[in-house]
């Protein structure tokens, strides 16, 4: 695990990304409700010692959600937010700690929210409608797939009903002139009585 006190302004481009591992307090998958968050609550990896990290700095863990977006919640649980940047997740827990800065930890795995969201406000409506749209992309699938199907079938009816046209004034044609004119009208009065 590293972890360092941010003091420079160009803190994105030092690599301090952690290799810490979170541990499943229950792994149970609940089915995602349209509002709801699909939290599962994880332990969050213990705050290093004070010959590490000193008391006075606020911690911060920085980490994707299950849904991708970035969450950067302070080690305290005191504040927290959702974002759709990584750099704007770094950018709320600089801005939390100022003017005194702050340590960050990245997780390699998903941190799901668990205190009220102080970042962005359009994340939890758009991850709403992701689960929406999750839930009901099957079932949009199967209509596609049907309505798909039920056009080819009238495309082919038409085209049968247009070819058979089309034989049948060949075959006027034929009868009518003996195969030496063809016609040029679209309208049966317009032909000359034989």
């Amino acid at each position: 695990m590293t972890i360092r006190q941010l003091k420079q302004r160009n803190f994105i481009r030092t690599p301090f990304f952690a290799a810490t591992h979170l541990v499943a307090a229950g792994d149970e998958q609940r089915p995602y409700l349209p509002g709801k968050t699909k939290a599962v609550r994880r332990e969050l990896p213990p705050r290093p010692g004070t010959t590490i990290l000193s008391e006075s700095i606020p911690l911060f863990y920085i980490a994707q959600n299950h849904d991708g977006f970035w969450v950067a919640r302070a080690a305290e649980g005191r504040s927290g937010g959702l974002f759709l940047f990584r750099r704007s997740a770094v950018r709320f827990a600089r801005k939390q700690s100022a003017p005194s800065g702050c340590a960050l930890m990245f997780l390699n795995d998903p941190l799901e929210l668990d205190v009220e969201n102080c970042g962005s406000r359009f994340i939890e409506p758009l991850a709403t409608a992701a689960g929406i749209a999750e839930v009901h992309v099957s079932t949009f699938a199967a209509f596609v797939g049907m309505a798909v199907t039920q056009w080819r079938k009238l495309v082919a009816r038409m085209s049968r009903a247009l070819a058979e046209v089309r034989r049948n004034r060949l075959a006027v044609e034929r009868e009518l002139f003996h195969g030496q004119y063809w016609l040029s009208s679209k309208n049966d009065d317009d032909l000359p009585v034989p």
